[in-house]
């Protein structure tokens, strides 16, 4: 599947299937990336964790045409897992 094909399939998925698969993914990519996943795991019930995710979810719909650079990205990820 390209990443386009991808892209189209997630406009079409509810927040709750989102959320799913942004968890899904995120461990996906630690255990890639063969990072310590102790200091990185997240429970889906989270409230910390579904609200970062529904707060980046709105931003991204408010702001379709606006993308964020990577460090942007880093320091957003800080804020939110820091609290």
């Amino acid at each position: 599947m390209s990443f386009a094909e991808i892209e189209a399939e997630l406009k079409k998925l509810t927040l709750d299937e989102l959320r799913q698969l942004t968890l899904k993914s995120w461990t996906e990519f630690m255990a890639r990336e063969s990072v310590d996943a102790a200091g990185n795991e997240c429970d889906e019930e989270d409230p910390r964790v579904l609200a970062a995710l529904d707060e980046a979810i709105e931003k991204a719909q408010a702001n379709p045409d606006r993308g964020l650079s990577g460090n942007e990205v880093r320091a957003r990820l800080s804020r939110w897992t820091s609290k």
